[in-house]
């Protein structure tokens, strides 16, 4: 009888001493563990397209003329583009008169000259940009900073959805009274099919007056 309740007390306390710790460890997990994130800044995520190894260069620009003619499909742009770019007020101040932050301030920023806004301390980089911030500079720069200005000091990866982009587009242009006017739309590319049956006759008449002439 003695032995049973030896063994019975050398197991009681085994099994205790095992519980506890458990209970030590889910504590700590559940107090302790601190949930930082996987990825660490501000900047949007930039994801690779499907099938490929990255994002894909873009065939062309956006054609801003056809995208900001209608009102109402400009004033949704405008919605959207404002949310798209609400991360980038970390560094970026948009109001009027707003202060320059680790960025410089981008209201009317539209049609205004590259490194040029008061107060800010330019990179030599962007210094030495010398274009004009309009529909065609922005979507570039946006696209990627550090490919369109080597050396600029912006650490940002760069919005490389289209519809994104144009939209950020479009709400740094209803906060810049000075903006751009809208650029022509640009011509509708002639069908693939129709090019190649052109291409096709072509060749045959080629080939036909040739055969003339010999």
């Amino acid at each position: 009888m003695s032995g049973d309740l030896r063994t019975n007390s050398i197991l009681g306390a085994t099994l205790g001493a095992v519980l506890g710790t458990m209970a030590i460890g889910l504590f700590a997990n559940g107090v302790v563990h601190s949930n930082y994130p996987e990825k660490a800044g501000y900047l949007p995520e930039v994801t690779a397209e499907e099938g490929g190894g990255g994002p894909s260069a873009p065939a062309g620009p956006p054609d801003f003329g056809r995208l900001f003619a209608d009102q109402t499909q400009l004033a949704s742009l405008v919605t959207h583009g404002q949310q798209v770019t609400a991360v980038c007020g970390a560094c970026h101040d948009f109001t009027a008169g707003g202060p320059n932050r680790t960025g410089p301030n981008l209201h009317d920023v539209f049609g205004r000259h590259s490194a040029s806004h008061p107060g800010f301390d330019y990179s030599d980089a962007m210094k030495a940009h010398n274009v004009t911030w309009d529909y065609l500079t922005l979507n570039a720069f946006l696209t990627s900073p550090g490919t369109a200005v080597r050396g600029t000091r912006m650490a940002f990866a760069g919005i490389h959805n289209e519809n994104d982009r144009v939209a950020a587009i479009a709400y740094l242009r209803s906060i810049s009274p000075n903006n751009v006017p809208l650029p022509a739309p640009l011509p509708e590319a002639a069908p693939a099919a129709a090019a190649g049956g052109a291409a096709t006759t072509t060749t045959t008449t080629a080939t036909t007056t040739a055969h003339g002439t010999n």
